[in-house]
């Protein structure tokens, strides 16, 4: 079964309204979400951010089947989780990053059978945006009430670190706790050279 990894397009806001709503999320147990889940965010704020962002979906057999958001600078600096940087229980020294060109990774979310695509459409936007000239992404993982490890796998692939903590309160659901973690980019292409990653990487159909 082949994956297309490509740029989304507008048309493809209501795909990924749909694999929202599809993603397993049940604060009730205390449930760990492997494929990702996602609260809030619309159709019009899907095609804002394809717009505005950097978007990659994968598309299988016809039908997108996952997807990846990431903020460039400018929308990060303008973002709430960026007005409350100084909320967080940071592990490294937030100055020294700040000045850099910066990225944040706002979503990533896959239905349930195409673990291996989410890996693969990770590495190719977080490749985009560090061939871009972008230093460092930043990303967050949700702890509490329920944990998401949708991006753990490719943060540990590629030498990510945890680099902070920050408790919220979000709408409807309440009380959140998430994990801050930081990707630098001589690193990852550091990681990511070996012949095994690489090759895992790169086993799929790209295009960008």
């Amino acid at each position: 079964m082949t994956t297309i990894i490509r740029k989304a397009v507008p048309e493809d806001a209501l795909a990924m309204v749909a694999i929202k709503n599809q993603l397993p999320l049940n604060f009730a147990d205390g449930s760990v979400s492997t494929g990702g889940f996602l609260l809030g965010t619309d159709a019009a704020t899907y095609q804002e951010y394809i717009e505005e962002a950097y978007c990659l979906v994968a598309e299988s057999e016809g039908c997108v089947v996952g997807f990846g958001i990431v903020f460039p600078d400018c929308l990060l600096r303008e973002s709430e989780i960026w007005q409350k940087r100084y909320e967080v229980d940071w592990l490294i020294h937030l100055p020294d990053y700040e000045s850099q060109l910066l990225c944040y990774f706002e979503q990533l979310a896959f239905l349930k059978g195409h673990r291996k695509a989410v890996l693969v459409l990770a590495y190719n936007l977080v490749k985009w945006l560090f061939d871009s000239g972008y230093s460092v992404l930043f990303t967050t993982t949700v702890n509490k009430p329920i944990l998401n490890l949708a991006a753990i796998p490719f943060i540990k692939a590629v030498d990510g670190k945890k680099v902070g903590n920050i408790d919220e309160v979000y709408p409807v659901v309440g009380n959140i706790n998430s994990d801050i973690y930081l990707v630098e980019a001589v690193l990852f292409y550091q990681k990511t050279q070996a012949h095994s990653l690489y090759s895992f990487f790169e086993d799929h159909t790209i295009a960008l």
